[in-house]
């Protein structure tokens, strides 16, 4: 397979990549697609979304936890997402059930 050069076939070599799919679709990186959308649609560093997180919660979170977050990094705890949610807002996640395939 050709190398890909372009947004759109990077893409596809993805979805034709064996366990590429179940990882972009996992947890860790939706949260990850949520919070650094949002994050830039602030206009703020992960440094100002840190220090919002303290202001906000009253709980402290440091730069390096939100670039985990947005690296899409397992382990992360659902008391940290909640921290990092409410500061930036969001009031509701949805989570959308399909039809598993079996490959």
């Amino acid at each position: 397979m050709k190398k890909p050069t372009t947004h759109q076939e990077l893409m596809s070599f993805i979805d034709q990549t064996p366990k590429m799919n179940e990882f972009m679709e996992s947890f860790p990186v939706q949260m990850r697609n949520l919070i650094f959308d949002r994050r830039i649609q602030l206009g703020w560093t992960q440094n100002q979304l840190a220090q919002q997180v303290k202001k906000v919660t009253g709980h402290s979170i440091t730069q390096t936890t939100i670039s985990r977050i947005e690296g899409g990094t397992p382990g992360i705890t659902s008391e940290t997402y909640d921290k990092v949610l409410q500061t930036l807002g969001m009031k509701r996640v949805e989570v959308d059930f399909g039809e598993k395939s079996d490959s």
